[in-house]
């Protein structure tokens, strides 16, 4: 292939992944209200949402329509972005298209609940309870919507990490002495990455995001060891070669 075929190739895989969101956002935008009733369910039974702006009622069903197109087309996108790095593999790399785009789906989705469904619930209330009965609670529902957003995509994306890990490890781009080599950086880099995206710097919620991200960097690290040496013990060859 030629450099401007690769271009026009990435520009059709984009333009597929971008149909594939459109499409997806379309449908949650269809079912917004049942969604926003969904992420309202971590909020204490008497809290009120509220809007302040004319276009803050568009802009959250934009938000809400925007992320959960990325979740309904992903398998889509990453089967583009599969597509488009194909060709660069060996024939035997190629095979782990569907495990690969099957395993990082689940993983998103993984991530995206256990943010609802294990951070979020503990987080909200104790945030919301600070002042007590000292003060009433009028939230915007365009920064709480954009939070829950944020925090449940953080999470998805956290949850990769294994799966990246085993693949990059698998084609022989990654491996597990540097990464146990660097975890006190990656340690310190997560502490970091978890105080910018908590709502409060308390030590808490710091470690509602930071625990989860040290343990899924060490689960990649022995994820990462066991595809090195299943392919160190030549379960697989580089290269198939000829019978002849």
């Amino acid at each position: 292939m030629t450099l401007i075929e690769h271009f026009e190739e990435l520009r059709t895989r984009l333009l597929i992944a971008f149909g594939a969101w459109v499409v997806g956002s379309g449908l949650a935008f269809v079912f917004r209200f049942q969604i926003l009733d969904w992420l309202k369910a971590p909020l204490p039974g008497n809290t009120t949402l509220s809007y302040f702006g004319v276009l803050e009622p568009f802009t959250v069903s934009m938000q809400i329509a925007s992320f959960f197109g990325v979740v309904v087309a992903s398998p889509v996108i990453l089967g583009q972005l599969w597509g488009f790095i194909a060709p660069g593999l060996y024939a035997h790399e190629r095979r782990y298209a569907v495990p690969f785009i099957f395993f990082a789906v689940l993983a998103f989705l993984t991530g995206v609940a256990f943010a609802y469904y294990a951070v979020l619930p503990i987080t909200i209330p104790i945030l919301l309870g600070f002042l007590g009965t000292a003060a009433t609670g009028l939230l915007s529902i365009g920064r709480y919507i954009s939070t829950i957003l944020m925090l449940m995509g953080v999470f998805g994306l956290m949850f990769e990490m294994p799966v990246l890990g085993y693949l990059l490890a698998r084609i022989g781009i990654l491996r597990s002495a540097p990464l146990a080599k660097n975890r006190r950086y990656a340690i310190v880099i997560g502490l970091v990455f978890a105080a910018v995206i908590t709502p409060t710097g308390d030590p808490f919620n710091l470690s509602l995001v930071a625990v989860p991200l040290i343990v899924l960097y060490e689960v990649t690290v022995w994820v990462v060891r066991f595809s090195q040496r299943r392919t160190e013990y030549g379960r697989e060859d580089p290269e198939p070669t000829s019978p002849n």
